[in-house]
């Protein structure tokens, strides 16, 4: 159906725009985008719409769409809505996690996806996974709200983690920081979180 390739051609232009082959401020040429994307213009300009809905891309009346600007005030709201989620999500997710341990077993494999990507410093996986994490644990929260605004917000996190700068100390560091994380959720320590 079109609308899944409208999201697959909308994950593409994100994971353009956080890998940086795409430029915040960027004019999207629609033909260039379908030959590139190997689609027709129709699901194309779905994609266009959904993240123009989302803030990824603006569109201005005989100048076409381009990519939103990132700026550090942007990053900033970015950032403090993903913590104000995440923290909804932990209290539900700690109640889940300790009703069903094995939903644990979810995050375990996200975890050693993580490595693997870290120790090849995989950039772009190692942002999916970081995200694919918080999103189970939104998932296993229960909140319906929270998960629905979480995915809303995660192409915009994605592009966040493409900005920033990264070494292979920070790829050695982020799993071990995911697995402390996991594990105040499985002992139901949400005071960490603060």
């Amino acid at each position: 159906p079109a609308s899944g390739l409208a999201e697959r051609a909308a994950e593409a232009i994100v994971l353009g725009v956080a890998s940086g082959a795409l430029q915040p401020g960027q004019r999207l040429v629609e033909v260039e985008l379908a030959r590139l994307l190997q689609m027709s213009r129709v699901p194309l300009r779905e994609a266009l719409k959904i993240l123009e809905a989302q803030g990824i891309v603006e569109s201005t009346p005989h100048r076409g769409a381009h990519i939103a600007t990132f700026d550090e005030s942007r990053i900033d709201e970015i950032c403090e809505a993903r913590l104000a989620l995440e923290r909804i999500a932990a209290a539900g997710a700690v109640a889940a996690y300790k009703r069903e341990p094995r939903l644990l077993e979810r995050l375990d494999r996200i975890i050693a996806k993580m490595e693997r990507a870290a120790g090849h410093l995989e950039w772009i996986e190692i942002s999916k996974c970081d995200l694919d994490f918080h999103r189970e644990i939104t998932r296993a929260s229960g909140n319906a709200i929270v998960q629905k605004l979480w995915d809303a917000l995660a192409r915009h996190v994605l592009i966040v983690f493409g900005k920033e700068i990264r070494s292979e100390r920070d790829a050695k560091a982020i799993a071990p920081q995911h697995r402390k994380l996991r594990d105040m959720l499985a002992n139901g320590r949400l005071d960490a979180l603060d």
